[in-house]
C-alpha cells in the first residue's frame, strides 16, 4: 500500500480491522488525563467483603429490635382488647436492652477505624489530588 494520509475514524462503527501505518493495531494504549489508581486484589477483596464485625452484629440486633418492638406493640394492643393477655415489663426491658446494644455496635463501627474505610479514604485522596 502506498503512503496514505491519516484518516479520521471517530464516531464510526468499525466492523473490520483498521490499518494504522500499514499494520493492524492489536493492543492500543488508552490515554487518560490522570494517573490511574492501581487496585490490588487484596484491597478489592476488602472493599467488597470488608464490613466490620460490629456492623454485622448491629444489623443482626436491628432485626431483633424490630421483632421485639412489633411483639411489644402487639401485646400492648392485645392487653387493651383482652384482659387475659398480659403485657409484662420484661418485654420493654428486652426491647430497650437490644436497642442499646444496637446503638453501641453502630457507634463502635462508626468510631473505630477499619481496613475498608482506610482503603476508601486512600482511593478518595488519590482522585482528589490528581
Amino acid at each position: 500500500m502506498p503512503n496514505q494520509p491519516p484518516q479520521n475514524y471517530s464516531g464510526q462503527n468499525l466492523t473490520q480491522p483498521v490499518m494504522v501505518n500499514g499494520a493492524v493495531v492489536t493492543n492500543p494504549q488508552i490515554a487518560i488525563p490522570r494517573e490511574p489508581y492501581l487496585l490490588e486484589r487484596y484491597y478489592f477483596d476488602k472493599l467488597i467483603k470488608g464490613d466490620s464485625h460490629f456492623l454485622t452484629l448491629a444489623n443482626t440486633i436491628l432485626g431483633a429490635v424490630i421483632g421485639l418492638f412489633i411483639n411489644m406493640l402487639a401485646k400492648l394492643i392485645g392487653s387493651k382488647i383482652d384482659d387475659k393477655i398480659k403485657f409484662e415489663n420484661w418485654e420493654v426491658y428486652a426491647f430497650l436492652i437490644a436497642l442499646g446494644l444496637m446503638i453501641i455496635c453502630y457507634a463502635i463501627h462508626y468510631f473505630v477505624p477499619n481496613e475498608r474505610r482506610r482503603i476508601i479514604k486512600t482511593i478518595n485522596e488519590h482522585f482528589e489530588n490528581s
